[in-house]
């Protein structure tokens, strides 16, 4: 009976151990050291996982904290390497079109200065010359647009390829290419709650949700690259 009972006692130990490493164990490590950057104001150590702050100043001091839940992961496309070609795309046809319109305005020279020189004074361009005016604003208001997709494209590119580099990268390694692969973004929510102490040196116990990230992506021989978790966001739950 007394070794039945050690038994019982043995795996109910190993259920609580083993449900403590599953509830926010890895999670609460990065937390512990993202607070404990944060307090210090260590942007530089911050800087190697988390694009996220928790200024004193402002938001005060995590003091300590405990895991109260971690969401399911969730899955989102991270088409860097469609992002990438999606700029050098906006790139060639702004290339192409910068040609034509050189072309265009190397032809007609002297009707398009006319016409500027009309405008800047005020005047209203002559009848021979609205065709002209007509055509050279539509061509300009063209190169608006496409720079604007360059701008465009190239956001997008660096908004998804900043979090999946600093994610995929080893602190004091070298950086990785992300444009190079496509992938997806993994995410989940940590809730906590916290033991602040406030910019005014008041102390109180507040709720926090923190949002974890990383990439993963498919290498050459699409194998799964896995990296690591940052924080990308911590605020009020």
């Amino acid at each position: 009976m007394r070794r039945r009972r050690l038994a019982v006692l043995a795996i109910g130990a190993f259920t609580l151990a083993f449900v403590a490493s599953c509830s926010g164990g890895s999670e609460k490590k990065l937390l512990d050291d993202f607070f404990r950057a944060s307090r210090a104001r260590d942007n530089v150590t911050l800087g190697n996982f988390a694009t996220a702050t928790f200024d004193p100043r402002t938001d005060g001091i995590v003091q300590s904290f405990d895991v109260v839940s971690v969401s399911d992961e969730k899955r989102s496309p991270l088409p860097l390497k469609q992002y990438a070609k999606a700029v050098e795309d906006a790139k060639e046809a702004d290339a192409a079109f910068s040609t034509e319109k050189r072309t265009y305005q190397n032809t007609n020279i002297v009707a398009i200065d006319r016409v500027l020189k009309t405008v800047a004074a005020g005047k209203n361009v002559s009848a021979k010359d609205v065709a002209v005016k007509d055509t050279w604003d539509k061509w300009s208001a063209d190169a608006l647009k496409h720079k604007k997709a360059i701008s465009d494209a190239q956001r997008r590119l660096n908004d998804a390829r900043g979090l999946a580099e600093l994610s995929l990268s080893r602190p004091n390694g070298a950086t990785v290419d992300a444009s190079q692969y496509d992938g997806q973004l993994v995410t989940k929510e940590i809730t906590i709650n916290a033991t602040v102490r406030d910019p005014k040196g008041q102390t109180a116990s507040k709720p926090l949700k923190a949002i974890l990230q990383r990439a993963v992506v498919k290498n050459e021989k699409s194998e799964d690259l896995k990296g690591r978790w940052i924080v990308t966001s911590v605020a009020p739950a």
